[in-house]
């Protein structure tokens, strides 16, 4: 199972957040990705960065950790030319990037006050759920059109879900779930619960192959919490699952790298 960092980009200067991304690569870890958080939205105001961008840059800068959104919020993000950005992207990392989006969250929620700024505030959450499912395949689309350029391959897209609604979205209709290991939110449910919901559902629309899983923590945590240690249990509960990465959110420093080194499986 491969470790990636989710690299905590507000108020950073993004050429120090690719010189990060090459440490992350020379240190032996398996990935790296970013939000789609276009201010800062936990740490009290701020600037933050365009995450296509940043991983345009770090393609170019490596040349071997897998690269991905964690995770791209739709309604800021039209589908057609996030088709075309995903296949360009895909072009520049040589195979090795996978698209993860989400459907955002409630209007009045501090992760929805850059969404808010640019005059586009959250609708309820099943008329996103609904959009997330028109997103997809009109993605699905345009990477058919003959006239749009075509990734090679194709990424595997994986939706991020909270809660058993978005657990079977994930299932039916995206490639993957990406979702917290140990639930975050008010009606928090473990990776357990939430994978198995969506592996119901894809085996209800009769698709192949098990549902992929990206196991994540919570938007607040720590890298260094006891619970990710090498050797802990979580890894068991993941191997279990056939989870192929664990996203963990680290700041936009070599030190925290460098730390993580002893700390954390590095393959």
């Amino acid at each position: 199972m491969e470790i990636n960092f989710s690299i905590r980009v507000e108020n950073a200067d993004a050429r120090t957040v690719v010189d990060v991304a090459k440490a992350v690569e020379d240190s032996g870890f398996g990935g790296v990705s970013f939000a789609d958080e276009l201010m800062d939205l936990e740490r009290g105001g701020g600037h933050s960065h365009d995450p296509w961008t940043l991983l345009a840059a770090v393609a170019q800068a490596t040349e071997r950790i897998t690269l991905g959104s964690m995770v791209l919020n739709i309604a800021n993000r039209d589908p057609g030319t996030t088709a075309v950005a995903a296949a360009t992207m895909q072009q520049l990392a040589t195979g090795r990037f996978w698209l993860g989006f989400g459907a955002g969250t409630n209007n009045g929620e501090y992760f929805s006050r850059d969404q808010t700024e640019f005059g586009r505030p959250p609708e309820p959450a099943n008329s996103r759920r609904a959009a997330s499912r028109a997103y997809l395949a009109e993605l699905r689309r345009i990477w058919a059109h003959e006239n749009f350029l075509r990734p090679d391959p194709v990424p595997p897209v994986f939706f991020g879900a909270f809660g058993p609604l978005s657990a079977r979205l994930a299932g039916g209709h995206a490639d993957g779930i990406a979702c917290p290991v140990d639930g975050f939110g008010e009606h928090a449910r473990r990776i357990e619960d939430l994978v198995a919901i969506a592996g119901q559902a894809r085996a209800e629309r009769g698709l192949d192959g098990p549902v992929r899983i990206i196991a994540h923590t919570g938007p607040h945590d720590d890298w260094d919490d006891p619970r990710w240690r090498a050797g802990a249990a979580v890894y068991d509960r993941l191997a279990e699952l056939g989870a192929e990465r664990l996203v963990l959110f680290i700041p936009a420093e070599r030190e925290a790298v460098r730390k993580a080194c002893g700390y954390l499986p590095t393959g």
